[in-house]
């Protein structure tokens, strides 16, 4: 049982350890505009966080890994609210190639990964990343996201000097996040006085791909006029080609099978047995280029004056292309269409609910899709913030800044089905990817299709354009005072941010244009077969050589021209811009709070309230269906609608958000910090747009109203309540536990409404449900005298959901919530050399309640990620490095109750980073 492994992990960790969340915040790092990070603790750090002693001691530098302990216990013991932080070890030098590898290592920190593996989104203490917030130098950053979650893939962790967690909110600090809030920060030039260069040269090697490509790196600061002026500057430039096996299901169906051959339908229980409608075989490659700058000027010509201005673009280009084997068991025939059919029950389900575990099918087409995709992101920020400390009691603080995000796509993604009419399979319900075989009706296999007898089907130019901006600003006012004894600080600001997502979708007036199989490849002499990727289909087997003819989808798109003539193309094909499923939202969020920082010998805290009035404007474009048209040879409908009408909807609400933090000291190395706060997740801007997508090619046919521009904030009530001990060179125990009570959940209200004469069900998202979140975390961090150190960590949720499914109200667990989280690292550090080896567990946890047949869950199983870190420095200024990650090449595996029903499936590969870094 994987637990049982990670919990295996933990213990032998406890005495190898772990470098993980503990390596914090460096001393230079600067928190995000309103955020304290130290208080007036009576007990010092143990070793200085600047790794200086007295003048009369012998000197003792603490470098490297252990400093970064120590400072990061140091930032933890000394925060005024609950926090964990990674820092870089060096300039230029961040513990992971991706910041989100690097998050996962916090306790309570759970990561997303795209195709190929790398770390996506962020998950904090259960919540998903819809429900988190990442800034940037304290300001929201654009993104190309469809929601407001960040994507840590354009982002380099060269770039970052510190990336912060909070886990409880302060009046001051920046809302929207039920969750938590991870700050991402760039260097300060005058905190490093000086010249200082770094750059990295090195490979990165994909077993799946089987290529080497580059990641080069560069950065520089530098100090002048008594360093009271400094400046900065990198260049970071990765390149990777990826590869992805995986297999994937869509939708699901029940029906009533007769397994013995005796002409009489079995009658299981509730009658009926669950079998998936489409699979998918799919091997997904590209190359993915990241290009990013970073820089900035901050100058201080007094003590009382610091201002700073930085700047930050990101090219990232990642095109994919999709080979997939398809088997579409939808059909009108009914329970006669299978053969030798199998019915078992749902594993470990004591509701009585069958899955059919094998069957023979005759008559089905063999489909062969090409699919591709073009995510071409270009990002960037400029921001200015100033501090001006007026008196000795005053400080005031100016931040401006402006964010954009662009993602072109005006159509330029393929999506076709080809293939003949007539296979016979045999389908076998194998975890964790199923079996199946098929013929043709001569005898061959299906897998020996031929160039020329493959028929064009299914095809569609698509794409969706998505432009974002992002402008914040905030002033801010520090007053310092005493209060019966207290030394206090009043802060009061007012802040101001708009946001615009603007997304416009392109698709063909009908994909079906070409549907039947009949327009063949032979019979307008194209060749559209392309050698299939190296070694066949890795992820499972699908029967014979294990691969299928590979089509370039530009060559079908040639075909279809030939064929029919351009103009009949363009009309059905060609994609125009689809007004209807496009939507802009234009949001305002201002207002202002009032926060009182107090500190007396053994406790300090805060206390302080947040207002904010949200306005967004979400317009769009109307269309009502007019006709349905069922097109032959196909469960395909052709739909006739209106002229196009412009829609607008306005929304206005207004959020009090309260919040207290205290710490109490009840020995110089035992505390306990107790929060209590209020918090908000605004809907995302897909959830708000006025789109409407009419899904008529399928049965039954639906309406989603995508967005719903009268969603309010999600609102959450939080406890916090931890226990820390802190010993000596930078040992720590902690536990904490935490509970959130969260109302007005959004969640898809779906209703049966008869339109044209048809019973469509349409979906649309609400506010209503409510959930609860609880859980403990638990982390023990420790330092030895040879070289040896480590860490491990905890973390515990249960969480419960009140969610209406088809106008019934049940209880369910929160999607995307483990229960059980494992980080164990440890580390080997002396002289030259540093090891270090990683390991982050995470418990199965359900994906989507409501998405399998008849409403059940869909869930992930629990999953291991080991990771290994090495240097040699083989002279002050040189060091070799190796970084493996994925050691044990762990999968992703998602499912419906039974692990025979799989949703998603895809084994990540092993990746290498190697090289060479210099500093001076």
């Amino acid at each position: 049982m994987k637990f049982a492994h990670a919990l295996a992990i933990l213990a032998s960790g406890c005495s190898f350890g772990t470098l993980a969340a503990a390596q914090t915040v460096p001393a230079e790092s600067t928190a995000p505009e309103g955020q304290e990070t130290t208080s007036n603790n009576p007990q010092a750090p143990d070793t200085d966080p600047a790794g200086m002693s007295s003048p009369n001691a012998e000197e003792i530098i603490v470098t490297g890994v252990r400093a970064a302990i120590q400072r990061a216990t140091a930032i933890k013991r000394n925060a005024d609210t609950i926090a964990d932080a990674i820092s870089a070890e060096d300039i230029g030098k961040f513990p992971d190639a991706n910041i989100a590898d690097s998050l996962q290592r916090i306790t309570g920190v759970q990561i997303s990964r795209t195709s190929g593996g790398e770390g996506r989104f962020v998950s904090i203490r259960g919540l998903g990343s819809q429900f988190n917030l990442t800034t940037f130098n304290g300001r929201v950053l654009a993104t190309d996201n469809a929601g407001r979650d960040f994507s840590y893939d354009i982002m380099p962790s060269e770039a970052i000097a510190a990336a912060t967690v909070f886990k409880a909110p302060t009046a001051s600090l920046i809302d929207g996040s039920i969750g938590g809030l991870v700050e991402l920060t760039t260097l300060d030039p005058l905190s490093r006085p000086g010249f200082h260069i770094s750059g990295s040269a090195g490979g990165l090697y994909d077993e799946a791909s089987k290529k080497v490509t580059p990641r080069l790196g560069f950065v520089a600061s530098d100090t002048f006029a008594d360093n009271t002026l400094g400046v900065f500057g990198g260049v970071y430039w990765y390149k990777r080609n990826w590869r992805s096996d995986t297999y994937q299901s869509f939708g699901a169906s029940t029906e009533t099978v007769d397994s013995n051959g005796d002409g009489v339908r079995d009658q299981a229980v509730d009658g009926r047995g669950a079998f998936p409608g489409i699979i998918s075989y799919q091997v997904k490659n590209g190359p993915r280029e990241r290009l990013s700058l970073v820089g900035g000027v901050q100058y201080a010509p007094t003590d009382r004056l610091k201002t700073k201005i930085d700047a930050f673009y990101s090219y990232y280009d990642t095109p994919e292309n999709n080979y997939s084997y398809n088997v579409n068991f939808y059909s009108n025939d009914g329970w006669a269409r299978f053969a030798n059919a199998q019915l078992e029950p749902w594993a470990g389900d004591a509701t009585n609910r069958y899955l059919i575990t094998s069957f023979d099918l005759t008559n089905i087409p063999v489909e062969i899709g090409t699919d591709t995709h073009a995510r071409k992101v270009t990002t960037y920020q400029v921001g200015w913030n100033t501090a001006y400390e007026a008196t000795d009691a005053l400080t005031i603080k100016l931040d401006l800044a402006y964010s954009q995000a662009k993602r072109p796509n005006a159509g330029k993604e393929f999506f076709t089905v080809a293939g003949v009419k007539g296979g016979t399979y045999r389908f076998e319900a194998t975890s964790p990817v199923p079996t199946v075989m098929c013929t043709l009706p001569d005898g061959r296999s299906c897998l020996d299709l031929n160039n020329d007898e493959i028929g064009l089907h299914f095809m569609e130019q698509k794409g969706e354009q998505t432009k974002d901006k992002a402008l914040s600003s905030r002033l801010d006012f520090d007053y310092k005072f005493g209060l019966g004894g207290l030394e206090t600080t009043f802060k009061v600001g007012g802040f101001y941010f708009n946001r615009i997502k603007d997304k416009l979708n392109y698709a063909p007036t009908n994909g079906c244009g070409y549907c039947g199989f009949n327009d063949t490849l032979g019979s307008v002499g194209v060749v559209a077969v392309v050698p299939f990727p190296s070694g066949g289909y890795r992820a499972g087997t699908i029967g014979g050589a294990n691969r299928w003819p590979a089509l370039n989808a530009e060559a079908l798109f040639r075909a279809a021209v030939l064929s029919r003539g351009q103009a009949y193309f363009d009309e059905n094909i060609a994609a125009k811009p689809q007004l209807r499923s496009s939507s802009k939202v234009d949001e305002d969020q201002y207002g202002g709070y009032a926060q009182l920082n107090f500190n007396a010998d053994r406790w300090d805290g805060n206390i302080g309230v947040r207002y904010i009035r949200t306005r967004a404007k979400s317009s769009g474009h109307s269309q009502q269906l007019l006709a349905l048209e069922p097109i032959p040879d196909s469960t395909n409908f052709k739909g006739t609608f209106s002229e196009v009408i412009p829609i607008s909807e306005t929304n206005t609400y207004n959020n009090f958000l309260p919040s207290a933090n205290i710490t109490y000291r009840l020995l110089d190395n035992l505390q306990v910090r107790a929060a209590a706060s209020k918090a908000i997740t605004r809907p995302t801007f897909a959830q708000l747009g006025v789109d409407v997508n009419w899904e008529i090619n399928s049965l039954p046919p639906r309406v989603s109203r995508n967005g719903n521009p009268q969603l309010k904030a999600i609102k959450a009530d939080s406890l916090d309540l931890s226990v820390e001990w802190y010993g000596n060179q930078g040992s720590s125990a902690s536990v904490a536990a935490f509970y959130k009570k969260i109302k007005g959940f959004i969640t898809g209200a779906v209703i049966q409404e008869e339109i044209i004469g048809e019973t469509f069900q349409v979906s649309v998202p609400v506010n209503g449900d409510t959930a609860e979140l609880k859980g403990i975390e638990a982390g023990l961090q420790h330092i030895f005298s040879n070289g040896l150190g480590g860490l491990v960590n905890y973390t515990y949720v249960d969480s419960k959901a009140d969610v209406t499914i088809k106008g019934v109200q049940t209880t369910t667990s929160l999607d995307g919530v483990s229960k059980h989280t494992v980080n164990a690292s440890g580390f080997y550090e002396k002289g030259p050399l540093s090891l270090r080896l990683s390991y982050a567990f995470r418990d199965a946890y359900v994906a989507c309640a409501v998405c399998g047949p008849a409403s059940t869950p869909t869930t992930t199983a629990a999953s291991g990620f080991m990771d290994f870190s090495g240097s040699f420095a083989f002279t002050d200024n040189f060091t070799l490095y190796l970084d493996v990650y994925n050691i044990t090449e762990e999968d992703t595996h998602s499912y419906v109750l039974d692990k025979r029903f799989t949703t998603f499936y895809e084994p990540y590969s092993r990746r290498f980073e190697f090289g060479v870094r210099a500093k001076f």
